[in-house]
């Protein structure tokens, strides 16, 4: 038996060992110090001035980011012809020779990022019509005007991905483009595009992402990229987009215009394959409500062949021309939508996901003629909405899982409209005063609450700043919560959460227990995360100590001590992130501070700016002088330090007792002769 244990040992050491072997000889490094794996060589932040020259033959890759090569010379890469890859981002090459691509056939990627191409640009391009094969080329953070990158780009046919970002480029036109027909990708973001002339992109036949974000665009008012499938506009000063009216189907799938100016929604393709429309960040709203028959029309004449005629035009139409059914997200946040005509949403028949915060609504209706079947995710928070419509037996809102309505004017609500939202798991009603329904409340009148009972695909759900009186235990009943927020009410106990305390994993009492004295959290044995900061708690929640909290704020309190004794208590072991600064704790009992700061595993972001108290004297922990830690050990000294400062109180009554001897001495053997005297034999 040791025999065979021997033989397997030594086949194992020799099995690890030839795995060791093929590992080293998998990655090594050449003389020049590049680290060659596999068949790519990683020479970044060398400080190398030229190409390495001893790299092996067959490599694909060469990476040399972050050098100061300046120069692609004739014989810089003639030893390396299966080149595909050449990184030279952030370099100093200004100067690329004719020849100097003429042995790299196969060389398809070529990163030039961050260079200094604009010095000797008629002298790049020359040397980049020798890569033939090249479709990926990186020629961002070059400072390149449109006349050097119609220069760079000539003859570059086999192009499919182009990257021109962070160049100088003011406009496009025609001749920008010319010939590169296989481009598929083209990025030109963080210009300053000011201008894009008519049938600028008619060449890109096969162009399908183009993006121009971070430019100076005022409007788009011949889109007729019928080949496009992700348009990228954000961050322009666009005030209006129109679309090409032609009967032709446009391919574009992903439409980003949020971050402008646009004071209309936009005017989409007839027919398009649209499923994501970002407009959010922009001055949108509709304007036919707000004037009258009269002034929202205009009669325009129109003069043609000898004749005329007059056209009644509506100046600030509601409808949509464009097809939205094949909306999927919606993005229009942070505009100045006040109200939305009765068939916009109607239209959106695919929708899923809808953001409208941050606009002017103050009414919403969740009728069936709005909200369609399809709808999981809808935020209408930051509005100032006062009014709620709905209807009983809405199935349209069986699908919908996220609903935002906090940062309104809500007082009343339909009663049940959260109860026929069967796949409601996050519901946030911040800052809206709403009243809860309790068991009682809920048979017999409607008396303005909002019933939360048996609902039980609810899982996150927040009531911060409601200005709630908790004082019902069943107002939860039937949940199944695990995230609860409850800050910023006035909470009289946690008896209202006798029905979730033991499934909450996620509890924020921020600002709502100024009327508790003691808390007890035992019963919340799930509870991963606990908010009671600003609280004015005098005392540290004991059992605490004894939950499995991974992150716990108690900032901005009274507390000045925190009754933990050692780094093997279950709150220690479990705690990956506390929260603690702005509170009196005492400068001597700080033992707590030294356990949670020594745990490498425990992170306390209000690190620096957590204090304490000495002498009626605040001052950051981590800068306690030294005579304040030295006070504070003569003051903790222990039994040594008891015993030093009890010996002079025990030499003084030794002395005291005796001189009191000393002095009643003789009285008192007298007074003893006399009563116990008897006669001896």
């Amino acid at each position: 038996m040791a025999i065979v244990s021997f033989w397997c040992l030594l086949m194992y050491m020799y099995v690890l060992s030839h795995w060791r072997n093929i590992a080293d000889g998998a990655r090594h490094f050449s003389p020049s110090g590049c680290q060659l794996v596999s068949k790519v060589a990683h020479c970044r932040y060398l400080r190398l001035a030229t190409i390495p020259q001893d790299l092996p033959s067959d490599i694909q890759e060469l990476l040399l980011d972050h050098n100061n090569v300046k120069s692609l010379d004739e014989d810089s890469l003639q030893q390396y012809p299966n080149l595909n890859n050449l990184s030279l981002k952030s370099n100093r090459v200004g100067r690329i020779d004719l020849n100097a691509f003429w042995n790299t056939s196969k060389l398809e990627s070529l990163s030039l990022q961050d260079n200094t191409i604009f010095t000797k640009y008629i002298s790049v391009s020359s040397g980049l019509k020798a890569a033939l094969s090249l479709r990926w080329l990186d020629l961002s953070r070059n400072a390149l005007n449109e006349d050097m990158v119609t220069t760079l780009l000539t003859n570059l046919t086999s192009l499919e991905y182009l990257n021109l970002d962070n160049n100088v480029i003011m406009r496009l036109d025609r001749s920008f483009f010319e010939g590169l027909r296989n481009l598929k990708e083209l990025s030109l973001q963080w210009n300053y595009i000011y201008e894009i002339e008519i049938r600028t992109f008619d060449d890109l036949v096969n162009l399908k992402t183009l993006n121009l974000a971070f430019n100076l665009l005022p409007c788009i008012v011949d889109f007729g990229l019928t080949q496009l499938q992700t348009l990228n506009l954000s961050y322009n000063h666009i005030e209006s987009f129109f679309s090409r009216e032609v009967d032709i189907e446009f391919q574009l799938e992903k439409l980003d215009i949020s971050h402008n100016q646009l004071l209309f929604f936009p005017f989409l393709p007839k027919s398009h394959h649209l499923h994501t429309l970002l407009l959010s960040d922009n001055r949108m709203k509709f304007y036919n409500k707000h004037f009258d028959e009269n002034s929202s029309f205009a009669d325009f004449l129109i003069l043609e062949n000898n004749r005329s005629s007059i056209t009644t035009v509506s100046l600030f139409p509601d409808a949509i021309p464009s097809n939205l059914s094949t909306l999927n997200i919606v993005d229009i946040s942070r505009n100045q939508f006040d109200y939305l005509p009765e068939d916009f949403l109607a239209g959106m028949s695919s929708m899923s996901f809808l953001k409208l915060n941050w606009n002017c609504l103050n009414t919403f209706d969740f009728s069936r003629k709005q909200i369609t079947s399809d709808l999981h995710f809808l935020d209408l928070s930051n509005n100032i909405l006062s009014e709620i419509s709905f209807e009983d037996g809405n199935s349209n809102l069986d699908h919908l899982g996220y609903l935002n309505l906090s940062y309104n004017r809500l007082q009343e609500m339909p009663k049940h409209i959260f109860s026929s939202m069967k796949s409601l798991s996050t519901l946030d009603l911040s800052r809206n005063l709403i009243s809860l329904c309790s068991m009682s409340t809920n048979i017999g009148v409607d008396q303005g609450c909002v019933d939360l009972l048996n609902i039980p695909s609810l899982q996150h759900l927040r009531l911060s700043g409601c200005d709630l009186i908790l004082d019902k235990e069943d107002i939860f009943h039937g949940t199944l919560l695990k995230h609860l927020d409850v800050s910023y009410n006035q909470l009289m106990s946690l008896d209202f959460l006798q029905y979730t305390n033991k499934m909450l994993k996620s509890l924020s009492l921020r600002s709502s227990l100024h009327f508790v004295d003691n808390i007890d959290f035992s019963d919340f044995q799930s509870l991963t995360s606990l908010d009671i900061s600003e609280n004015n708690l005098t005392t540290f929640p004991v059992s605490l100590v004894h939950l499995n909290l991974q992150c716990l704020d108690v900032h901005e309190n009274r507390l000045t001590s925190i009754p933990i004794s050692s780094a093997y208590q279950t709150l220690t072991k479990s705690l990956h992130t506390i929260y603690l600064s702005i509170n009196p704790f005492d400068c001597c009992k700080l033992s707590w501070y030294d356990i949670l700061t020594k745990s490498s595993a425990i992170n306390i972001p209000d690190l620096n700016q957590i204090t304490c108290n000495y002498s009626n004297n605040y001052m950051f922990v981590q800068e306690l002088p030294e005579d304040v830690i030295h006070g504070c050990n003569w003051r903790n000294g222990g039994s040594l330090l008891s015993l030093v400062l009890s010996l002079p109180t025990s030499v003084t009554l030794l002395v005291a007792l005796f001189l009191l001897y000393r002095i009643f001495k003789q009285p008192l053997l007298k007074m003893f002769k006399k009563h116990f005297r008897t006669s001896s034999s």
